[in-house]
């Protein structure tokens, strides 16, 4: 996947996800012309722990998203 292709990809899920502003994704491919970029951060919770998510995104080489999925662990 070309990097401006993942740069776009960044671009919107930080938009809808603003805590992923300036984060790498980790791309592997899944088909060929076809990927999944996983974001992940912590976030802290009330009483002082923390929850890890991830934010995995399905998107095609030219950098158009098909599905975005976030989980909570």
């Amino acid at each position: 996947m070309k990097a401006s292709s993942i740069q776009k990809v960044s671009d919107k899920v930080s938009a809808k996800y603003p805590k992923l502003s300036g984060k790498h994704p980790k791309v592997t491919e899944q088909s060929p012309g076809r990927y999944l970029l996983i974001y992940a951060f912590a976030d802290e919770l009330p009483g002082g722990k923390t929850i890890q998510q991830q934010v995995r995104v399905v998107a095609d080489e030219e950098g158009n998203i098909s599905k975005m999925s976030v989980s909570r662990g």
